[in-house]
């Protein structure tokens, strides 16, 4: 099999980091990497058996909610909820195209940042948790 340069894909990784690996096996850094990356995804396959299946959610940056998960902020004491409904974001009857703009929407049109000011609640939690721990 011929493999040609749009087979691959670059991760940077610290300089120092690598040079370590070039020395240790000169010849086979890359299979190393490829080695261990495919060691990790056996190993976690599990954790992720339901998104395989069931695709409708959101992605947010580096966090995915799924169908069915809430957002909520507390805005002058009153808990305003959004619900992730397929692959859109929805709060009273409206649909959002991010979660910075519902947090702006739910929080009376202020700038604020979504990481800060709005918890998550996905299907499988029994808590609510501050988007920003999520995302960590």
């Amino acid at each position: 099999m011929t493999l040609s340069i749009d087979s691959f894909v670059a991760v940077p990784m610290p300089h120092d980091l690598y040079a370590q690996l070039i020395q240790r096996y000169p010849a086979g850094a890359a299979s190393v990497i490829e080695q261990v990356v495919q060691d990790f995804l056996d190993r976690t396959a599990e954790d992720f058996e339901g998104r395989r299946h069931d695709k409708r959610g959101i992605q947010w940056e580096s966090v995915f909610l799924p169908d069915g998960s809430q957002a909520r902020t507390k805005y002058f004491g009153k808990h305003h909820v959004a619900e992730i409904k397929g692959s859109e974001i929805v709060w009273e009857g409206r649909v959002f195209p991010s979660m910075s703009q519902l947090a702006r929407s739910m929080r009376g049109n202020t700038s604020n940042n979504a990481w800060k000011v709005l918890e998550i609640k996905r299907p499988a939690d029994t808590n609510w948790q501050p988007a920003d721990y999520l995302r960590r």
